[in-house]
């Protein structure tokens, strides 16, 4: 929308004034003003402002953003929601080096189901559970920093899709005995679905995983298990009233875009 403009030139009465409007608009996205090392950023989502930060997350009002940097350049950039939001939850995530250099880091990304920045130099790549959004990604070989709500940090969220997913499964047709059969045959690849072990269960409808089982484990575990039931009960994805959980993120992340 606008990139590098001099409050010199474009006042912050007339900033504050035309993000006002935006905002009533339903603005998604984010503000940055700088002045001299010092920055600060701003996030919007469907109108609602969800905060300024500077450095390591701290948060500043506008009103202290207008006062430490009277002079500043500014940017403002449309974003998606899931971008924009992405950006607000890894703002105070300390960055720490990547395990391998790219390319050969986004077969661990999406094993790991990264949920974060990927920074390289100037280059700026944003991932949700394991799934590329969008953004630069780094050049073949470059060291690159991670910043990041990890996996495990979002394990809850996993955990529920599963539980919601296998229950609208279970609407359609009782899983219980063909929850079993499908965890024996499958535990030798996948050893947290050993119905004698009960790390992962499903009775009564209800699937429950246990706390020392790691997103890593079940999340490929759990595409298994569902498409193996699927393939014994004759059904289709596609078939099953998932409602809402087909546009959540963990749906994408979790490889069930072609079940």
């Amino acid at each position: 929308m606008y990139a590098g403009l001099s409050t010199d030139h474009y006042p912050w009465t007339e900033v504050t004034a035309d993000l006002t409007l935006r905002q009533a608009q339903g603005f998604t996205g984010v503000f940055d003003a700088w002045q001299k090392g010092r920055w600060v950023r701003f996030l919007w989502t469907r109108g609602t402002l969800l905060g300024g930060y500077t450095h390591g997350g701290q948060p500043v009002p506008w009103a202290v953003a207008m006062q430490g940097v009277p002079r500043a350049r500014i940017s403002l950039a449309a974003l998606p929601v899931n971008v924009t939001e992405l950006l607000w939850a890894t703002r105070a995530a300390p960055g720490r080096p990547a395990p391998a250099a790219w390319p050969a880091l986004k077969t661990e990304l999406e094993r790991e189901c990264f949920h974060g920045l990927l920074v390289s130099g100037l280059s700026c790549s944003f991932w949700s559970f394991g799934r590329f959004l969008g953004g630069a990604l780094p050049e073949a070989g470059a060291p690159c920093l991670l910043y990041a709500t990890d996996a495990e940090g979002n394990r809850a969220q996993f955990v529920k899709f599963w539980q919601e997913l296998l229950q609208a499964v279970h609407r359609v047709s009782p899983l219980d005995s063909v929850w079993q059969q499908v965890a024996v045959r499958l535990a030798g690849d996948h050893p947290c679905l050993d119905p004698f072990a009960q790390d992962i269960s499903f009775r009564g409808g209800q699937l429950t995983i246990e706390d020392e089982v790691p997103v890593r484990e079940f999340r490929p575990a759990m595409n298994a298990a569902l498409r193996a039931i699927l393939m014994r009960l004759g059904l289709r994805l596609a078939d099953v009233p998932v409602g809402a959980l087909r546009e959540r993120p963990e749906w994408a992340a979790s490889g069930l875009e072609v079940a």
